[in-house]
């Protein structure tokens, strides 16, 4: 019977190698760590070597286990679901990791289980894994290896990156000779294994498409949709449709913690059918709603950076729309000795993105922005003073206006609210802006980006005399031109010849920041 079955501890540091194959080795374990973000190999076929490097425990390959000690090696693709437990109340098992790209060693940048000189045909049998049972010699042997790939990624000394494929190359090579899967482990599931680890790899490639379901993939590996769904649960311990669930959720949540995408732009990065079945889903298995999810892992993520107490309180009154409030929290935060670029950056700015992310979502409407910019303006004509006093600059500075021969203003109001809520400093041209004073004012005010609105489409032309009268000045790789509207286009955008289109004021704020950065 096994209890207590606790996953091995890993400690993970990032040290990004190079911007060849070798960034995408990894070394981890608890006795030393090398880690290369694998975010950015999504595409490969990544191969990991997992070495118990002492102790005893359980190893997990999709839903079978087998007893794991001293010296055994496990070679597998990363995408397959393993891991390392302790067994009964013994102590955790210490595994050594090292996942890399096959590209490193070979010039075959593609998983072919096919090929007998894959991997120096370490993938035998055609199965997607591989077991070595390593005697204390060649234990050593690979240990030194291993050692060897870990100092020459962190000294970095002269022809370090062919050192690296050298030893990986014989790490691989003495790895093949000890191969001994179908004895030692007497699987009898070859085929079924190998199926699912095809079939969760088709999964990975296409979970954004709404249109994918079991009946497409199981065409895609020629068998029966039935015979699929069976493999499933059998295999990886959960059905086909839970699978796809729990890895659209998951892709969900990464989204929601470490980018700005709007709920659209991650119901169709997930593949989801509608916002409605989106928060249906995501609330059922997390328990809260994805914007509920999204406050909590921001407001974990501004503890583990011990923001002030002040902060969080001038942010969420800000968002209330609480003038007077927050005037008088910054002014106590000011008192305390907190520095004037903090207060502004951790909370004015920081509760004026919050209010544009859910003014991008629909979750709040114009009358709240309204009243959290007039908040956000009470709190920075406290600070306006002393970020003098400090020396600091702005993000960036926005010339913007309605243009010649439009009179509307409501939504030009809206983006320079935004665009003052990250930081940016706007010039305000106001409307029936001449394309001549937009440049005029560029170049005088010093204007990384020139952002104009229309409303109406018979002063849409008016975009385009900007850009070409950028061009006449000599400034136009010097100033990027927004533009925006009801009746603007991405298309029309292209047609122009101007930088960026968005089509909301929370995005135009975010895309100038960008700009400017530029």
């Amino acid at each position: 019977m096994i209890q207590n079955m606790d996953r091995v501890e890993q400690e993970n540091t990032n040290i990004v190698t190079s911007d060849t194959v070798l960034s995408e080795l990894t070394v981890c374990d608890e006795i030393y760590s090398i880690d290369s973000p694998l975010t950015q190999t999504a595409d490969a076929d990544l191969v990991e070597i997992s070495i118990v490097v002492s102790g005893n425990g359980i190893h997990r390959v999709f839903n079978d286990t087998t007893e794991c000690q001293t010296g055994d090696m496990y070679i597998l693709k990363t995408n397959i679901p393993h891991g390392y437990y302790a067994k009964n109340n013994d102590e955790k098992p210490t595994v050594r990791r090292i996942v890399f790209d096959p590209a490193i060693i070979s010039q075959n940048n593609t998983f072919d289980l096919n090929d007998d000189s894959f991997c120096y045909g370490v993938f035998r049998d055609k199965l997607p894994i591989s077991y070595a049972l390593l005697n204390s010699k060649t234990f050593h042997v690979v240990e030194d290896l291993c050692k060897n790939i870990s100092e020459e990624l962190q000294s970095k000394g002269t022809n370090w990156e062919e050192a690296v494929k050298s030893h990986l190359s014989l790490l691989m090579i003495n790895i093949s000779r000890y191969i001994n899967m179908a004895e030692t482990l007497q699987l009898s599931r070859h085929k079924e294994w190998i199926t699912v680890s095809r079939a969760i790899k088709l999964i990975e490639e296409h979970y954004s498409d709404y249109n994918m379901t079991l009946e497409s993939i199981a065409a895609e590996l020629f068998i029966s949709p039935s015979h699929l769904s069976r493999l499933f649960p059998k295999v990886l311990g959960e059905s086909f449709l839970n699978y796809l669930r729990n890895l659209r959720v998951t892709t969900a949540c990464n989204l929601l913690t470490n980018t700005n995408l709007t709920n659209t732009e991650i119901v169709a990065r997930c593949g989801m059918r509608d916002i409605p079945s989106f928060y249906k889903l995501f609330k059922s298995v997390m328990g809260e709603t994805p914007y509920q999810y999204r406050m909590t892992q921001h407001s974990n993520q501004n503890n583990k950076g011990e923001k002030s107490m002040e902060l969080i309180e001038i942010s969420e009154n800000l968002q209330k729309g609480k003038a007077k409030v927050v005037k008088e929290l910054v002014q106590k935060a000011i008192d305390e000795g907190i520095p004037a670029a903090k207060i502004l950056n951790d909370g004015l700015i920081h509760g004026m993105n919050i209010v544009g992310e859910k003014f991008k979502n629909n979750e709040v409407y114009v009358p709240e922005v309204l009243v959290a910019a007039r908040a956000m303006n009470m709190g920075t004509q406290i600070l306006k003073p002393l970020l003098l006093e400090d020396g600091i600059e702005s993000s960036g500075k926005v010339c913007l206006g309605t243009v010649q021969g439009d009179l509307h203003d409501i939504g030009k109001n809206l983006v320079k609210m935004m665009m003052e809520g990250k930081g940016l400093e706007v010039v305000d041209l106001g409307t029936d802006v001449s394309p001549e004073t937009f440049v005029r004012t560029a170049i005088e005010q010093n204007c990384q980006v020139i952002a104009c609105s229309a409303l109406l489409t018979t002063t849409m032309g008016a975009m385009e005399a900007v850009v070409e009268e950028c061009k006449k000045a000599g400034i136009r790789d010097q100033v990027k031109v927004m533009i925006g509207g009801a009746p603007i286009s991405q298309e029309y955008c292209d047609k122009i010849g101007a930088d960026c289109y968005t089509p909301d004021a929370a995005s135009a704020a975010e895309a100038a920041v960008e700009l400017c950065k530029k």
